[in-house]
């Protein structure tokens, strides 16, 4: 599995979730913020490449399925 960190604080963890999808955990240092479940593979792969490009989930106000922002 895999994990982002950045620079302001935010980590980001892979974690297993249901079969090839899965989820991301999300931390302010030792603060649990949530978790991301993505809906689908393709909603998955584009986190996974929001967060190689260097978007953290907090700062680039990444939005949930309800129009909801993190």
């Amino acid at each position: 599995m895999r994990e982002w960190k950045f620079d302001n604080g935010i980590e980001v963890y892979e974690e297993e979730f249901d079969y090839d999808l899965h989820c991301l955990k999300v931390y302010n240092g030792d603060d649990y913020l949530g978790t991301v479940y993505p809906a689908t593979i393709d909603d998955m792969k584009s986190c996974f490449n929001d967060l190689d490009n260097g978007n953290d989930p907090v700062t680039s106000g990444w939005e949930g399925g309800c129009g909801n922002s993190c």
